[in-house]
């Protein structure tokens, strides 16, 4: 079936730039709920609830955590921008290694 204006083939480097892009987006939508459902799953733990109603608990890394979140921000913005595909490659993989940390720091400190 021919239509009245001419489809181009989409390239496979195009549509693996936009699986990156995708993948990008949505693990940097997720990041907040998942580090929120880490947080409370801490929390509902008895020495989360033991800490949250006495304190004394250890401090709150706050700085690094910071920096880890600052680290996906600038991971996420070089995954949707950057223009060569290995670039948009290296980026998602240090987006999801440094969304991993956090997480893993959300759940160590209750």
């Amino acid at each position: 079936m021919t239509t009245w204006y001419q489809q181009s083939p989409a390239s496979p480097q195009r549509a693996a730039s936009k699986r990156a892009k995708r993948g990008s987006g949505i693990a940097f939508v997720l990041f907040l709920p998942v580090l929120f459902l880490a947080k409370l799953a801490v929390l509902a733990t008895e020495e989360g609830g033991t800490c949250l109603m006495r304190g004394g608990c250890e401090p709150f890394p706050g700085v690094f955590f910071l920096s880890l979140v600052g680290g996906v921000l600038v991971a996420f913005a070089v995954a949707m921008t950057a223009r060569p595909l290995t670039a948009q490659r290296v980026a998602l993989g240090v987006q999801l290694l440094l969304e991993v940390v956090a997480m893993n720091v959300v759940l160590a400190y209750p």
